[in-house]
């Protein structure tokens, strides 16, 4: 099977420099970010996509809806795939970013009320061996940045300094298949 990942497309909050991990708060696509899912859309058209899993938050249903819309694939909501709750919630991305670098285990940190980088890709990680792959057609993983790192950390067997180092772009395509 194929597992298909991509990154939604440009949000509100990515312009604006904010955390979002409470699907409470509907951040939606930009103009931009609807662009880029019919893009990406574009560019997965003729891939046999016949199951989509996706996050709780809004602009991760809208990327997906983009480019399900060639497919007609049943759609599954998995809150493992959610963005990363920061513990910053509705704060610029910046402040959460010097607090974990300041930590003295940043992957091990967490705020207050957020989860640690090692949380996060502990539930991304049980998401990827729970999938069914007994289906030998595609199958489409909508999600956020954080998510993608501890993807492709998991497929390409990257420690946590080198998962974080990884950058995927909106509505960038991945492609792994299992072993």
């Amino acid at each position: 099977m194929k597992m298909v990942f991509l990154r939604h497309g440009e949000s509100e909050y990515n312009l604006r420099g904010l955390c979002n991990a409470d699907p409470a708060v509907p951040v939606s696509l930009t103009s931009k970010g609807r662009l880029q899912a019919a893009a990406a859309a574009q560019r997965l058209r003729d891939v046999p996509i016949r199951r989509v899993y996706v996050s709780r938050l809004k602009r991760a249903h809208e990327t997906a809806a983009i480019v399900n819309a060639s497919h007609c694939a049943d759609i599954y909501v998995d809150e493992r795939l959610d963005d990363r709750n920061t513990g910053y919630e509705g704060q610029p991305v910046a402040q959460y970013l010097s607090a974990m670098r300041g930590a003295t285990d940043p992957f091990s940190w967490k705020a207050p009320a957020g989860e640690s980088y090692v949380e996060m890709v502990g539930r991304v990680h049980s998401f990827l061996e729970e999938i069914d792959h007994d289906d030998a057609s595609a199958v489409l993983v909508v999600a956020h940045h954080e998510v993608l790192q501890a993807v492709t950390g998991h497929f390409r067997k990257l420690s946590l300094p080198e998962m974080w180092n990884v950058w995927v772009d909106h509505c960038e395509v991945l492609e792994f298949e299992p072993a």
